[in-house]
């Protein structure tokens, strides 16, 4: 555990900061993993009656499953950009997710809340299938694209959860980190993709020229110094 020492004016205040891997020992881990196990075995059960069904070669399959992770890229740029940083009005009704992202972004190492909840993603999925499904006229299509939509989402999830408390030293995983991170800390309009900068390159988010400085540190107020430093000044 970090310690630090916190002045006030007559006051010495002893703060105390939790390392991450101190933090991760909190985490409730069936929580975590609830939402990968329930998918993992719908999309199981899907592409097993696909494969035995037939009807639609590999080519064909592998093409499917690209175009549902190309689908999930541009779903989650456009929420996160369009939906999850949309500021609130004072009487207006709030999308979804839009004030729960937003306290993430105000407190990013909270551990209240590590993933999308079932009751957000299972109606989006549902939606989603019935729409490809509609779309392609083949229930099995519909389950290739569905299996590379989720995809994406797997690996957002994971690399979510790597950018704010993993502890990974993989050279890929801490370039996803870094990337989402300066979203958090550099520019909350830029890189609002977390699987792929591919859309951020599409809607001109991804440079940060433009973007304000990072914050540096604040400088202790005068009733924050010690009263050794008070007396000097």
């Amino acid at each position: 555990m970090k310690t630090g020492t916190r002045y006030q004016v007559g006051v010495v205040v002893n703060t105390q900061r939790k390392t991450k891997r101190e933090r991760n020992l909190e985490i409730d881990k069936f929580e975590l993993y609830r939402p990968y196990a329930f998918y993992t075995v719908i999309l199981i059960a899907m592409n097993a009656a696909a494969v035995y069904s037939g009807g639609v070669s590999f080519l064909q399959t592998a093409v499917l499953f690209l175009v549902g992770l190309l689908i999930w890229g541009l779903y989650e740029y456009a929420v996160h950009r369009w939906v999850l940083h949309r500021v609130p009005g004072a009487n207006g009704i709030d999308l979804p997710g839009n004030r729960t992202h937003l306290k993430h972004h105000a407190d990013p190492l909270s551990l209240e809340r590590l993933n999308v909840q079932l009751s957000e993603s299972l109606p989006v999925s549902v939606v989603y299938c019935l729409v490809a499904w509609a779309a392609t006229g083949s229930w099995q299509s519909m389950t290739y694209l569905y299996t590379g939509l989720m995809a994406g989402y797997f690996f957002y999830e994971f690399l979510d959860f790597q950018a704010h408390h993993g502890m990974s030293r993989n050279r890929v995983i801490r370039y996803y980190r870094k990337y989402h991170l300066m979203h958090h800390h550099y520019d909350a309009k830029v890189r609002y993709g977390v699987t792929s900068p591919l859309f951020d390159y599409i809607f001109g988010t991804y440079h940060t020229t433009k973007a304000a400085k990072p914050r540096r540190a604040v400088q202790p107020r005068r009733e924050m110094q010690s009263p050794a430093a008070i007396q000097k000044a």
